[in-house]
């Protein structure tokens, strides 16, 4: 598997858990900019295989029992192997997916920050 789809994958999951667990929802608005910043990402990726991608995040999100403990321990091997650019653009993409839907809840902004911590950026 390609390291790009993995990033994607690690994304996607991290992206979802994000969207869902800190507020408990995950309204159409939230997963449109889900899809659309995997999808800004990788622009070449067919949209088949980003279908399968995120399929592939909500299965792992339903077997996962503790989603945000999972989905914390993704930014710390992010922080490992991004540069600090990168990292900027996934912050970028949680507070897009946060506000997506008019409102970021306070649980969704402190994930933010800790994230932001772990990457070292901000």
């Amino acid at each position: 598997m390609p390291a790009d789809t993995k990033l994607l994958e690690s994304l996607a999951f991290l992206y979802l858990t994000f969207g869902h667990s800190t507020d408990g929802s995950l309204p159409a608005e939230e997963m449109r900019a889900l899809a659309d910043k995997l999808r800004a990402r990788s622009p070449d990726i067919e949209l088949p295989v980003l279908g399968e991608i995120l399929k592939g995040a909500v299965s792992k999100y339903t077997q996962t029992a503790d989603k945000l403990a999972t989905a914390k321990g993704m930014t710390s091997g992010l922080a490992a192997v991004l540069d600090k650019d990168e990292l900027r653009t996934i912050l970028d993409d949680l507070e897009a997916i946060a506000n997506a839907d008019g409102d970021i809840s306070d649980a969704e902004q402190e994930f933010i920050t800790d994230t932001a911590r772990v990457f070292g950026v901000r």
